[in-house]
């Protein structure tokens, strides 16, 4: 009997986006997120008493700004090595856009699979075989799979492979392959990176892609960890999830629907909230609260976005002040009346209503529009108008919800302000 850990995209030191523009924010927790995460990795193998770690790809996120990372990086492999835990990795896409990584010198407890060939290795002392192969490129489209040998008569067989499989929303095509590609190898553990979210794709044989260990963005939601698997008679006789993430990551989402009043959408919220923070295991969380539902307030509360984000983060600081930091407020609740049949009457706020509601979301049929967004261009910081920021100025469906939030906003203000809000 032996365990193994297997981990994925780890990205040492990638910042953790949405947070540090928020002026209570904990700034240096954000920080060293990514780093606690793989610390609580490295805990767990030592503990666990494992026989080697998986990480299969994106150790790291790019070019390093300095060498602490990998001095870090040194570190934590030199705690496995003094309990002579190996480790085994593959080098996914962001590995292999680093150019510093590839002139660092390897710990002698580490071993990083060739790019440019399938590689099979023997733990010492096991009877298993790893096989392997790294991206040697940011860029490959090419099913790797293929180049996999078939698996070796009597031992347990371990595949390590940075891919997108067959398509997994919201992640980039690489190294693409199918299910039974990697059925045809006759492994008994495919370990697998490059998703973010923890899946466990297949139990005949194991095919499983762990997720990212620590949630970066709101995209990145839920418990981030590893899986810690056993192994007993040449079988997997265990596939455990164990959560790593030091900071969570949550949509909370508040039904208003028979809300009336911001009394009543204030305390659905504190509600909400405290169930979120109930289910993070202890955790501080970065929450995105997330309207919806039908209530008389929801023209009120699309009025003046910014005053009712403020006494949300009211409210989180009220409720625990160190545990819990509002990312975004996004209001999707909607009206219990008909707003159509409002912009349709005759009078002169109908007419005005209705022309507003009549305008596409479509950037391009607005006149003048990709001239002010060059303009805010040139004025808004990078960090503020990248991607997974509310103002990702490169993402034409952001830019359409953002002139649907407008138009929201612009009704609301007008109802409240005409007498048609009551």
């Amino acid at each position: 009997m032996f365990r193994f850990v297997h981990a994925a995209d780890i990205h040492l030191d990638s910042p953790l986006r949405g947070l540090s523009r928020y002026e209570s924010a904990p700034k240096d927790a954000i920080r060293s997120a990514c780093r606690r995460a793989f610390e609580k990795l490295i805990d767990l193998a030592i503990e666990k008493e494992v026989a080697f770690v998986l990480l299969a790809g994106d150790l790291y996120d790019g070019d390093w700004k300095d060498y602490s990372t990998g001095i870090f990086l040194a570190r934590q492999m030199g705690r496995l090595q003094r309990h002579g835990i190996q480790v085994y990795a593959v080098a996914g896409n962001h590995d292999a856009a680093s150019r510093v990584t590839r002139a660092l010198d390897l710990p002698e407890n580490m071993k990083i699979f060739s790019s440019r060939k399938v590689e099979t290795v023997r733990p010492e002392g096991l009877n298993a075989a790893i096989h392997g192969r790294s991206f040697g490129t940011r860029h490959v489209d090419t099913n790797l799979s293929a180049g996999f040998r078939p698996a070796d008569r009597g031992v347990f067989n371990i595949g390590m492979l940075h891919t997108s499989l067959d398509g997994r929303e919201g992640h980039g095509v690489y190294a693409p392959c199918s299910l039974d590609d990697l059925r045809s190898r006759g492994y008994q553990y495919w370990a697998l990176g490059h998703v973010h979210r923890q899946e466990i794709v297949s139990e005949d044989p194991w095919v499983v892609f762990p997720g990212c260990i620590q949630g970066r963005h709101i995209r990145e939601a839920g418990p981030k960890g590893c899986v810690l698997v056993t192994v007993e008679n040449g079988r997997v006789a265990d596939v455990e999830k164990i959560s790593l993430d030091v900071l969570r990551w949550e949509l909370c989402t508040v039904d208003l629907t028979g809300t009336d009043g911001m009394e009543g959408i204030i305390d659905c919220t504190r509600k909400a909230i405290g169930r979120v923070l109930e289910s993070a295991e202890g955790r501080p969380v970065a929450m995105r609260i997330w309207y919806e539902g039908t209530s008389d307030a929801a023209d009120a509360l699309a009025a003046w976005p910014g005053r009712l984000e403020n006494q949300v983060r009211a409210v989180a600081a009220e409720i625990a002040p160190d545990e819990v930091w509002v990312e975004r407020v996004v209001n999707a609740a909607v009206a219990r009346r008909d707003l159509n049949a409002l912009s349709g009457s005759d009078s002169a706020l109908g007419r005005l209503l209705g022309e507003i509601m009549a305008g596409s979301d479509d950037p391009d049929a607005i006149d003048g529009f990709h001239e002010i967004v060059a303009e805010l261009r040139k004025r808004i910081p990078h960090d503020v108008r990248g991607m997974d920021s509310v103002l990702d100025m490169e993402n034409s469906g952001r830019m359409s919800r953002i002139i649907r939030e407008a138009r929201q906003m612009l009704a609301g203000r007008l109802l409240a302000e005409g007498g048609m809000a009551e």
